[in-house]
């Protein structure tokens, strides 16, 4: 039993747990469109203020189309798709998802999301659409 409770605490302790604040969320330009990667397992209501901060603080040109990777989540919460949400209807241009986890997929479906975002399975796509 002791050696669960210590996998779990090196488990907690390894590098994806320690991940800086600043590495959270990246933004490149790639062919005329903004592209945010948000680099989190689980993104939450624990980071989604600092999403909302992020979109703030890096003055997303309102010109550009944007799209958002989340395909490095395994799991996001409602907090953290309602400031999504709330990015795209201050955003004027089109924003686009990138969406591989399958489970994933499906909440976006139930939730009739991907009736608002054009939601992609890979970067790729995204960028050449």
């Amino acid at each position: 039993m002791n050696s669960n409770l210590f996998e779990r605490k090196q488990f907690l302790h390894s590098s994806w747990a320690n991940i800086n604040s600043n590495e959270y969320f990246t933004k490149y330009n790639d062919e005329n469109k903004i592209v945010i990667q948000v680099n989190l397992m689980r993104a939450t209501a624990n980071e989604a203020n600092e999403f909302n901060q992020y979109l703030i603080d890096n003055n997303i040109n309102k010109e550009q189309p944007i799209i958002i990777d989340l395909s490095n989540c395994s799991f996001i919460d409602s907090t953290f798709l309602s400031t999504i949400v709330s990015f795209n209807k201050k955003h004027p241009q089109e924003v686009k998802l990138v969406v591989t986890d399958a489970r994933q997929f499906l909440i976006f479906k139930i939730t009739k999301l991907d009736t608002i975002f054009n939601i992609y399975n890979n970067l790729n796509e995204a960028i050449a659409a």
